[in-house]
């Protein structure tokens, strides 16, 4: 039951890409941020609409991490739980998989 309640939770935060509201916050890396509006407007559609979930890629359930590709570049994607230290809740984060 937990395990659902998160994956459901990180699900919702991405379906409200790219508008989340405090305490939750998006991150993207210099990386990313380099590409450009396009590519960057692109790689957090294809995040908000991840659902490639498998008992490999997520033996736990969480949906908390994932990969796109886009214009021959390679992102992950995160969602780490800060429990409001620093002011967070939820941060997702996307990055080049150079950068993690």
């Amino acid at each position: 039951m937990v395990t659902y309640s998160i994956a459901a939770r990180n699900d919702a935060l991405r379906a409200a890409m790219p508008l989340l509201n405090e305490p939750d916050a998006l991150v993207i890396t210099r990386g990313v941020a380099r590409l450009g509006g396009e590519v960057i407007a692109e790689v957090l559609r294809k995040v908000h609409r991840y659902d490639d979930f498998t008992p490999d890629n997520d033996p736990w359930g969480e949906h908390d991490f994932g990969v796109v590709e886009h214009a021959g570049h390679r992102f992950f994607w995160k969602i780490d739980d800060h429990g409001m230290q620093d002011g967070f809740r939820l941060v997702l984060t996307v990055m080049l998989n150079s950068e993690y």
